[in-house]
């Protein structure tokens, strides 16, 4: 049976944390006690709009920038983003509906550029804590400075943070304790409405181990039900609503689950990706809207008698041409950024053509760094992670600040042995992390990232037969030779582990990095142009891969 917690037993738990209803209001805009069904009553049986509006995987990106737009099946680039208009879409929606707009961002937030980077996230914190923000999750990538860092960055927050599945294990300070408040609850426009937030469970794997060794991760349909019933039956919440960071699969997955039963919509991030309408056929409607600042998620919501009525959503481009600076944020984005000026400023090499990702299968941006690696090792073959980081680089001059954001963590290069038999098991593994028709097997989204390789595979063949042939150095893979890999070392890993690739003989960590391998190419190199070359071709799927979400309309664009 669930055990009924009382307000003074939450305030209890708060308490424990350091946090208290100063820093992380559980329940804000109620009257003493829980009990106050007259006044609901009263008011919910008014009709109500609210609006809710989402941010995520902003990743550190403060300015405007250009963005990646897929139309008529071609690319176009249009510049976006900046927290200073994106601080002007805030002022204009609130203005719309007074007092009835909830903002949230679900996770990734500073981490990902080299503003973030350099201050250690410090810099974002103070940016957003100038926006207006109601409530935030943790994203996956904010382990990056080190369990401790991450709870104490989102308790300097002057908004709540919360997380229904991070828990301190053995390691951690306050072994079995939650690291964030489970839920958070808020009164808007009569509504009672409860907020429950999921971290993604694959953290660990997905990140350097050493990041969040002292955090254990719970999966989110082990909760989600006790929360639901604590919601709706001890606060009396007419609205659920729960914030992801799992990646937009596997939030259409959860959304599907039994568990999920009384959950009115599913806010996430993760992947990057854009859905312009709600991805609908689970329990509740899921939704993702882009990353970088260049997209605000916009929900209204009809509700009466306490229930929705009616709802509409949008995906909102944080355009330039619509949506001006606003002085007061632009000058404290300035402020932020002035003191690393000097480092972020500094010329490394130029570029003809655009560097972007979004390609599931290949991208010019990691074309870039697998070169890099594998000229500054002499490996047969340079790999490096399927990352969706960094917004579009233009033609000119690549700086240190592109850099950060094109690989926002630096790490020593390592250099081992492996046969092509290994190669080709490692690649089919890596194929069924991103194409699996199971969700719950898939990690990430993004194919893996190489140099001086070509791999020919068929998405829809079952796992073990997707691969059809692997060319290194131009000549069939042979299973019985032996070759050398080269990737970045991810701090806490085995050293046999190089790029998820297990059993690697003979590693050896060079004193060598990123940052410096790719720099020294681009001096050598002089200016770069990158394209898709056909690293990876699938027989089944022709020009770009956006997205890897079967079964629904959802499209990338």
């Amino acid at each position: 049976m669930e055990k009924k917690i009382s307000r003074r037993d939450m305030l209890k738990y708060m308490g424990a944390f350091g946090l208290g209803l100063g820093m992380f209001p559980l329940v804000t805009g109620l009257a003493s006690g829980l009990n106050r069904d007259r006044e609901i009553a009263a008011t919910s049986s008014r009709v109500k709009r609210l609006t809710f509006l989402q941010t995520t995987d902003i990743h550190g990106q403060v300015l405007t920038h250009p963005e990646f737009f897929w139309e008529n099946n071609t690319i176009v680039f249009r510049r976006t983003g900046g927290m200073s208009r994106i601080a002007t879409l805030f002022q204009r929606v609130r203005a719309e509906n007074p007092g009835n707009v909830f903002i949230i961002d679900t996770g990734d937030c500073y981490q990902g550029s080299a503003l973030a980077a350099l201050s250690k996230g410090r810099a974002m914190v103070r940016i957003m804590n100038r926006m207006g923000y109601d409530l935030a999750i943790p994203g996956n990538w904010e382990v990056v400075y080190g369990s401790k860092a991450l709870v104490d960055l989102s308790r300097s927050y002057n908004f709540p943070v919360i997380c229904s599945n991070m828990v301190w294990n053995g390691q951690g300070p306050q072994p079995n304790r939650d690291l964030f408040p489970e839920y958070y609850i808020k009164e808007l426009g009569g509504v009672r409405i409860g907020f429950i937030g999921y971290n993604d469970p694959l953290t660990k794997v997905r990140q350097s181990p050493a990041w969040s060794k002292e955090i254990q991760f719970g999966l989110p349909t082990d909760s989600i039900p006790r929360l639901v019933d604590i919601l709706r039956n001890n606060y009396k919440c007419q609205l659920v609503m729960m914030l992801c960071h799992l990646g937009l699969t596997q939030q259409v997955y959860l959304a599907k689950q039994p568990q999920c039963q009384g959950v009115d919509f599913l806010f996430g991030g993760d992947t990057h990706e854009r859905t312009y309408e709600p991805i609908l056929g689970g329990h509740c409607p899921v939704v993702e809207p882009g990353s970088f600042g260049s997209f605000v998620g916009r929900l209204d919501v009809v509700v009466e008698d306490g229930r929705i009525k009616d709802y509409t959503y949008k995906l909102l481009v944080v355009d330039e041409n619509q949506y001006p600076e606003d002085p007061a944020i632009k000058s404290v984005v300035e402020a932020e950024r002035k003191p690393y000026l000097p480092v972020m400023e500094r010329k490394i090499g130029e570029t003809k053509g655009y560097l972007y990702r979004y390609n599931v299968l290949e991208t010019p941006m990691d074309n870039l760094i697998t070169d890099a690696i594998r000229e500054a090792t002499g490996a047969d073959i340079g790999f490096s992670n399927g990352f969706r980081f960094s917004p579009p680089i233009p033609p000119g001059d690549l700086t240190v600040e592109h850099l950060y954001s094109i690989l926002p963590t630096n790490s020593q290069l390592e250099i081992g042995r492996v046969t092509g038999k290994q190669i080709w098991d490692w690649m089919e593994k890596e194929l069924e992390n991103v194409f699996s028709p199971d969700p719950a097997k898939r990690v990430g989204g993004w194919v893996v990232r190489f140099s001086g390789m070509q791999v020919t595979m068929t998405i829809a063949n079952p796992y073990g037969k997707r691969v059809q042939s692997i060319t290194i150095g131009g000549e069939p893979l042979q299973p019985n030779k032996t070759y050398t890999i080269a990737a970045c070392v991810r701090e806490g890993e085995d050293p046999t582990v190089l790029c998820r690739f297990k059993n690697v003989r003979d590693p050896h960590i060079l004193d060598l990095d990123m940052f410096q391998a790719i720099e020294n190419f681009l001096k050598k190199k002089g200016p770069v142009q990158y394209e898709i070359e056909g690293r990876v071709k699938a027989t089944d799927a022709h020009g770009f891969v956006l997205s890897q979400l079967p079964g629904t309309t959802y499209t990338f664009h």
